[in-house]
């Protein structure tokens, strides 16, 4: 990828990191995670809707403390598990944006509601039928959001068939329709701002001119929630009212590939030290699939499929490869490769943060070049 022989030392490249430091360590910049959601949060109040950050990201507390006193008005959770974990902390305003379905996570639900402002979401009759006999059972009432899809094909009914779901929430027992949900995935998977911008505005009207058409029918429509750090902007169109960003906080190589973010942006590195190094244009690091995943920068549009992480300050040394707890670079400059002193240390910034968080469990977090403090991501492995 051509821009990435000016990312690896464009200024913002390297984070101030003490050497204290061990590797390999998930390291955040807490200067540039509030600028990031100072820049959200100002966002959502010029525009009029509500932001409502997705905490998988990092399912961390201090993280969504952070997200809270930045603007956030409820935090998204992906399932029941993490919002119990997050109303535990003490977060009371919740929306699930994931089908709920089956008797168990039925009756977990109905434990979760009377401690929190907890809106789920259904994108079948099926599951809205068995999730209104378990309310009615217990004497509970939930509000649902239906699903929408706009294009990633993922979940969600169609466009088309969402008055009907509306429709037939509204006459179920123990269900309140709140509203729609979609997450315009489909948007972020390519290789250009104008086309992101595009799809994005899209599923937005998309969204808009469903919701209007179930109030035509005389169901009125309270939320209309559209998602992701690199559409949420785009597709916040009249007619919307909440924005579902994850990554925003900390951005990450995918979000840099598709031009949402420059590098001075992304708060978060793995920082990790030079293991071996037996022959001139090979090496070999101490963070592996465990700390950085298994994500490619593939899964952001196809641009190369062997990305694993840009190595800042090395231009033409590629992270290649991972096996558990290796990192493998490889020279791919076009002169002789340029020495890594065994025992040297490497920043990486990580295709996928999300995965980082739940490999890793925990960020060492740094402002102005001084450690401040290791936060747990103490909702990690909470996919329940």
């Amino acid at each position: 990828m051509s821009a990435a022989t000016t990312w690896e030392t464009a200024p913002g490249a390297e984070i101030d990191i003490p050497r204290a430091i061990e590797t390999p360590s998930l390291v955040i910049d807490l200067a540039r995670v509030r600028q990031n959601l100072e820049e959200m949060a100002n966002f959502a109040k010029e525009n009029g809707v509500a932001l409502a950050p997705h905490v998988k990201t990092h399912r961390t507390i201090e993280f969504a403390q952070l997200q809270t006193d930045y603007g956030a008005e409820r935090l998204c959770v992906a399932k029941l598990s993490e919002a119990e974990h997050f109303v535990d902390a003490g977060f009371e305003r919740l929306v699930m944006a994931y089908p709920i379905a089956g008797e168990d996570k039925y009756q977990r639900a109905i434990r979760l509601i009377p401690r929190a402002d907890l809106t789920l979401s259904v994108d079948s009759r099926d599951a809205a039928i068995g999730f209104s006999k378990a309310l009615s059972a217990a004497g509970a009432r939930a509000d649902v959001l239906v699903l929408v899809d706009t294009g990633f094909h993922r979940t969600g009914v169609s466009p088309e068939e969402a008055l009907d779901l509306a429709r037939f929430l509204s006459d179920l027992d123990g269900i309140r329709f709140k509203g729609l949900l979609t997450h315009e995935g489909h948007a972020s998977v390519v290789g250009a701002q104008d086309d992101i911008r595009l799809k994005s505005e899209a599923a937005g009207d998309t969204m808009a001119r469903v919701a209007d058409t179930i109030r035509a029918s005389g169901i009125s429509v309270e939320t209309v929630s559209v998602g992701s750090t690199a559409t949420a902007k785009y597709a916040t169109r009249p007619g919307v009212t909440e924005i579902r960003p994850g990554i925003y906080p900390f951005n990450d190589l995918g979000q840099l590939s598709i031009g949402s973010v420059g590098i001075e942006r992304c708060a978060a590195r793995v920082v990790s030290t030079v293991v071996s190094h037996v022959s001139p244009d090979r090496a070999v690091v101490d963070a592996g699939s465990k700390t950085l995943s298994q994500d490619q920068l593939s899964i952001w549009g196809g641009n190369d499929q062997s990305v694993y992480g840009l190595v800042i300050g090395k231009p033409g040394w590629k992270l290649h490869r991972l096996s558990e707890e290796h990192g493998w670079l490889r020279w791919e400059g076009d002169a002789a490769p340029s020495p890594l002193e065994i025992g040297s240390r490497l920043q990486i910034l990580p295709v996928h943060i999300c995965s980082v968080f739940h490999g890793v469990g925990e960020a060492e977090i740094v402002e102005d070049g001084r450690s401040v403090g290791t936060w747990t991501a103490s909702g990690r492995g909470m996919s329940k």
